[in-house]
């Protein structure tokens, strides 16, 4: 009985979606973990392809909304939140759960290739995946002739932008011209994955998020999404991820890989693998 109270501690939470399009594929992760994992079914919503960038944010705000509200039943249950998605801008739900529960972390580390910083005002693609840290942080909307999508998506999450200050960014070894520009006149500190422990105080509690994109392993993944090299590899961020064990975290999350891409299922072994470094061994 102690050991199956122990499990119950994490709350894994799978959420099959990209960008507010389906991505039923991503749920094969759960059926190779020993753990449980309560998937964000949402049947309502089963396109895989939304075109109208306005209408991917009222899908996210919708079902985001949902994964804060699992966040917070989980925290008030005392469990800590694990999710996996398509995507960062779960994230936005992530922290609405813990904002709503009253647990919003003192710091969070955002692992990433990229630096996810572009606004509407940097970007050349109006690609949303661009973007999700900037939409944490509460960069606004503003685009011409448009409504405040972006606002409306926040609020149909219930989560507040969380201070720049509190951001801890590694490594983000591929910026584009404008978003580099932003970082550096945000307050968000970026750091190399060697340098991560020495940024973090070990008495702050920590949300954690990663992109599994942060990781350089394009041969034994190739699933993974937007490949860049000279990035550190699976075993230099299980390291990463042992030390970070000893820090008080409040919650973890993931951005997956291309589902439709790992038939063999080698990135999602790789990504459960490194979170079983990651969670406290109580957890295992």
């Amino acid at each position: 009985m102690v050991v199956e109270a122990a499990m119950d501690m994490i709350a894994r939470l799978l959420v099959p979606f990209l960008m507010g399009q389906r991505r039923d594929g991503l749920t094969r992760a759960s059926a190779l973990d020993t753990h449980h994992w309560d998937v964000l079914e949402l049947p309502q919503f089963s396109e895989r392809l939304i075109d109208d960038a306005n209408a991917k944010m009222a899908r996210m705000g919708q079902i985001y909304g949902q994964l804060a509200r699992r966040v917070r039943i989980a925290l008030e249950d005392g469990r800590m939140p694990l999710s996996i998605s398509g995507d960062c801008v779960s994230t936005l739900g992530m922290l609405g759960g813990l904002q709503q529960a009253g647990r919003a972390p003192q710091r969070m580390l955002w692992l990433d290739a990229h630096g996810d910083f572009h606004t509407w005002s940097t970007t050349q693609t109006q690609y949303l995946g661009g973007m999700p840290l900037a939409l944490l942080v509460g960069k606004s909307d503003r685009r011409r002739h448009s409504r405040d999508a972006v606002s409306a998506m926040r609020a149909a999450i219930g989560v507040q932008p969380y201070p720049e200050h509190r951001v801890l960014l590694s490594d983000a070894r591929d910026l584009d011209p404008g978003e580099r520009e932003a970082l550096a006149e945000s307050a968000i500190t970026r750091c190399r994955i060697d340098e991560v422990l020495a940024r973090l105080d070990p008495e702050e509690t920590l949300y954690v998020h990663f992109d599994t994109d942060v990781l350089d392993a394009e041969q034994q993944m190739p699933a993974l999404k937007y490949h860049v090299k000279a990035g550190p590899s699976p075993e230099e961020l299980a390291a990463l991820f042992r030390a970070l064990r000893a820090f008080p975290l409040v919650a973890v999350s993931v951005s997956a890989w291309h589902e439709e891409k790992d038939p063999d299922n080698a990135a999602a072994q790789a990504c459960l693998d490194l979170l079983g470094e990651l969670l406290p061994e109580t957890a295992h």
